[in-house]
């Protein structure tokens, strides 16, 4: 099952200017291509932790931040891992641990996609991610935080129109949306007017207060979050999308191809559950 890491996800590539998110492209020979639905977003502050390696995203189509967030634990790992962030009461929440697909359980531990809504892997693994987070309901907190990838140019503000819908409680809907349409807004570069337009037309689309949607999609907050996810991603290890972490350790068994089954399996199993 174990594939070659450039096979199974977009890694880093070390070296690149500090100015830059410094990632390598998609791999064009994984057998995990492919374009389907579902995924993440949430809607609250980070703080940063700084790389040499790499640095955080910036405002690109949608906005930009101060290099000043406001702080939260996930700037910071914390010795017991995920487990020890959980705030939310409930699935469609995010605290420090990430935005949460099952029921928040305090104690229990938690499973971490990073993910990116323009990579085409990512797009394959979040519908199994899902169905795996309903079968782990009480057994383990499944979370999802944001991983743009410089490679990709329209990632960072996907990602930002992801959060500003999930301020809306659309989070979910914005996601589904990005990725089964990656071919449509993936190769835009108008990002002010054609790209923002086209993510505006998404939120009309699913009902949401527009001109709410506006404003927050350029927010420095909202980038915050996106760069307090990425810094801290890379801080513990992640090396691309998708990426699944146990208690702040990356999964090297599991990728995109991998079934719901087994991945539930292999989650318990760094989770020390099995």
């Amino acid at each position: 099952m174990t594939q070659s890491p450039m096979t199974r996800r977009t890694l880093f590539a070390l070296g690149a200017p500090a100015a830059l998110v410094a990632l390598a492209a998609c791999s064009s020979g994984s057998s995990n291509s492919g374009s389907s639905s579902s995924a993440s977003g949430s809607s609250s502050s980070n703080a940063s932790s700084s790389s040499s390696a790499s640095s955080a995203p910036s405002g690109g189509a949608s906005g930009s931040a101060s290099a000043e967030g406001e702080a939260s634990a996930s700037g910071s790992a914390s010795a017991s891992g995920d487990s020890a962030k959980i705030t939310a009461t409930k699935a469609g929440e995010r605290d420090d641990a990430g935005y949460h697909l099952n029921t928040p359980k305090q104690g229990a531990p938690t499973v971490t996609l990073y993910t990116d809504y323009q990579c085409p892997y990512c797009a394959k693994a979040e519908p199994t991610y899902e169905k795996v987070a309903k079968e782990l309901e009480g057994t383990m907190n499944v979370t999802v935080r944001n991983m743009p990838l410089s490679s990709h140019k329209n990632a960072v503000p996907a990602a930002q129109a992801v959060q500003a819908a999930e301020l809306q409680g659309k989070h979910l809907e914005m996601a589904n949306k990005l990725f089964h349409t990656q071919d449509s807004w993936k190769g835009i570069t108008d990002k002010q007017t054609e790209l923002r337009g086209l993510f505006l037309s998404y939120a009309q689309e699913f009902g949401l207060d527009t001109e709410k949607f506006k404003t927050d999609l350029v927010d420095p907050k909202t980038l915050e979050l996106i760069k307090g996810d990425f810094e801290y991603g890379h801080k513990i290890g992640v090396k691309g999308t998708p990426q699944f972490v146990v208690n702040d350790k990356p999964l090297e068994n599991v990728d995109s191809s991998t079934s719901a089954e087994d991945m539930a399996k292999e989650f318990k199993k760094a989770a020390g559950l099995s």
